[in-house]
This record gives C-alpha cells, structure tokens and sequence, in this order.
C-alpha cells in the first residue's frame, strides 16, 4: 500500500468541526491535512441556490444572536450577517388560527417551571415525553410544541432525554436569528482557505500506531503524529479501526443513534408572506425569511424530523408545501436533502436518550493519538456546537503533549 507523506496531523472530515480544528492547528504552525469525501466542504452546513436564485440552508440554518461563538468567527473570517426576520420558537399550526406570541410563552413557561421543580438529576433519567404528559395540557399550542419539539430532536419525544428538551431549540427565549450573508456554507468555504484539502477522499479505516496514527483512504494510507476524526456518527461507526476501539468506546458508539431529518426547499413566485407554519400530524414545519437588503426572499424551506416525518415530508413533498402555504405560488424543480440517507452524514445529528448526556465525555478522551470531533462529542447539533466541538479538539491535541 503507498503511503502519502508525513503529517502532523491528518483531519478527517471538512464539515465545521473539523475545519475550525484544522484552522487553528494551522494557525499555530502545524502541519495540517484535512481529508473530506464528498465532492465540497460544509458537512451538513449545505446551501443551496434555488433556480430561481434564491439561496435556501439544507443544512445547519439556525443562528441566534445570542451565540456569540457563531458571530464572532463570522467576524474573524470577514462574513456579513443577514437578518432572516424569523424567531425559531414561535409557529403557527398549518391551517389553522394563528396561536398568539403570549400563548407560546405561557406554554413554553409550563414547561420550564415543571422542569426546574423536578430538577436535573430526575430529568437525565426521564423522556422528553414524560415530561409533557405531565403538563396535562391540550389545545393548538400543544400540538404544535411537542410536534416542535420531537422535529426538532429527529426521533419519538420517548426516546429523548428530558434534559435536552431544555438544550438550544426546546423551551428557549423568542428571539432574532441570522444566517451569514451568501449563505451559511460560507462559513465553511471561508475556513478551507489556504489549507491543505483533498476532497471526494473517503476514510476506510483508522490505524493506530506506537508513535502516531494513519488513516487508509484510496489504497493509500496517510500517516500523521495525531488524528482528528470529525466525521459524524453514523460514518464514525462504519470505520475499521485497528487495534479495535476500546471497550468503553464501543459501548458508547453502540448505544448512541442518529436522528433522522430532512430539508425541503423551493422557490415562489414574487415574495411570499413571511410565516412559521407547523405540521401536527406530522413532526415537520415550514418558514419563509428575509433575505440581503431586507426583501422576503422568494423560497419556503421545510424541515422534517423523526423517521414518521422524514417519510411523509420525502413522499409529499409538493403537496405538504402546498398545504402549508396556499396562498403562495410555487416557482420552479424544489430539493430535497434526506440526511439519514446520505452516506457521508447518516443522519441529521444524535439523538442523546435518557442517562445516556454522561457518554460523551468518553468520546472525549484521546484514543492514543486519535481525537473524535463533532456533535456526538460535545452533544451540540447546532453551527455554534461544531464550532466549539472544533476548538475543543484542536485544544485537547495541544494538551495531549504529542509535539
């Protein structure tokens, strides 16, 4: 088997993560390659311009003003910030009334009142589903919070944690959101910039070695002093490590799952109205947004979460759009992005069951001279938690003292 040359350290993975790892590594005058499958960098960071030349996320979207982490490396990296008009809590049910702000806060109030009074440690051993029953309420608000809440997770309100419906989308304040001008994905293409990549480079298998470690991609191994794997869960699994991974590792890949989510977008003909409709039949919504200059951009953009709506959304794609927003014209081919059913992601991010938030911390530990990166370590399926997960790592190789 040929080998590539020497490195000091191989990254696998360019999604946010491992770019944001691989940047500051550079930074700090290591040698640095950073090896990624698909044909683009991003990872599930994807956007997507529409025919009609609307840009529409099919991946990562949400950016609150109030994760600074996200702003401030927008504004190392030179990125502009494009007010979207939409707050990510608040949604009307689709046809039906529309649910007064003030209802969603009681609701949402409930909710974290209940939780405070059962307190953390009942919580880690609960399902997000007991905790809702136990609210005893009924009524749209209702139906569009726990439909909200299991899109969000990607999997059945019964098989989350309690705790993490209280995480970044659960019961949070109401507040702006951003995406960065251009798109999101910019972010990405922006952190690639001047380093070392070689792209539709799938990793097989991982080796571990007495004074470094090596990935095996293409016939080819590529030996470094330390790996950084920032690849998402579902490819993680399917990786040959060799020795085999360590007891407690392997329990930990085995218990943890991907959730399942998809991402809907097409174009509309002139502006269309903005709104936050939520599906209840289904766990799946729907949203329009401002655009560059403060114009409504002409697209909708849809999310499904679970398997039960990740098939529907997949199978009625047009006439769930249509549904959702009658009063719109639609315009154009629309895209789907189904993240369980693409290879390089297997999923759209994990889905972190009760007692299970503690695992994390053993995919944290240095695995010899290999480091696991990504959001199944630092349980943050947001941009600004594959920011941190990314800075972590580049931290925790620092640490381990192996230069």
């Amino acid at each position: 088997m040929p080998k590539s040359q020497h490195r000091q350290v191989v990254v696998v993975g360019a999604g946010v993560a491992g770019l944001v790892a691989a940047r500051r590594l550079a930074d700090d005058g290591l040698d640095v390659l950073v090896l990624e499958a698909r044909d683009r960098v991003g990872g599930r960071l994807w956007s997507y311009r529409l025919p009609n030349g609307e840009i529409v996320e099919l991946g990562g979207e949400w950016i609150s003003r109030s994760q600074r982490v996200v702003l401030d490396l927008a504004g190392e990296l030179g990125l502009g910030l494009v007010d979207t008009g939409m707050d990510f809590i608040s949604r009307d049910p689709v046809g039906g009334s529309p649910i007064p702000a003030r209802e969603h806060q009681r609701l949402g109030r409930a909710l974290s009142d209940r939780m405070t009074r059962l307190g953390p440690s009942a919580l880690a051993t609960m399902t997000a589903e007991a905790v809702l029953a136990g609210l005893e309420e009924t009524g749209p608000a209702m139906s569009v919070l726990r439909s909200r809440l299991q899109g969000t997770a990607g999997a059945p309100l019964a098989d989350v944690s309690a705790a993490e419906i209280g995480q970044e989308f659960g019961i949070g304040e109401q507040e702006p959101y951003v995406r960065i001008e251009g798109g999101n994905d910019n972010l990405a293409k922006r952190l690639a910039e001047n380093l070392d990549l070689e792209l539709e480079t799938t990793v097989t298998s991982v080796h571990g070695e007495d004074q470094g470690a090596a990935v095996v991609a293409r016939n080819e191994e590529f030996p470094a002093t330390a790996v950084v794997l920032a690849v998402p869960l579902g490819v993680l699994k399917r990786l040959v490590f060799q020795p085999v991974l360590p007891d407690d590792v392997l329990s930990v890949l085995d218990s943890l799952r991907m959730g399942a989510g998809v991402k809907v977008g097409i174009g509309t003909v002139g502006p269309p109205p903005m709104f936050r409709r939520q599906d209840t039949d289904i766990p799946a919504w729907y949203w329009t947004g401002l655009g560059a200059g403060g114009a409504v951009r002409k697209a909708i953009t849809g999310f499904a979460g679970s398997e039960e709506g990740v098939g529907v959304l997949v199978e009625e794609t047009l006439p769930r759009l249509r549904r959702a927003a009658p009063e719109v014209t639609l315009d154009g081919d629309h895209v789907v992005t189904d993240w369980g059913s693409d290879p390089f992601a297997g999923g759209c991010y994990s889905v972190i069951g009760p007692g299970q938030r503690g695992l994390l911390e053993v995919l944290a530990r240095p695995i010899g001279r290999v480091f696991l990166a990504g959001e199944h370590v630092n349980g943050s399926g947001t941009i600004e938690g594959a920011i941190m997960s990314g800075e972590d790592v580049a931290h925790r190789v620092h640490s381990a003292g192996v230069f």
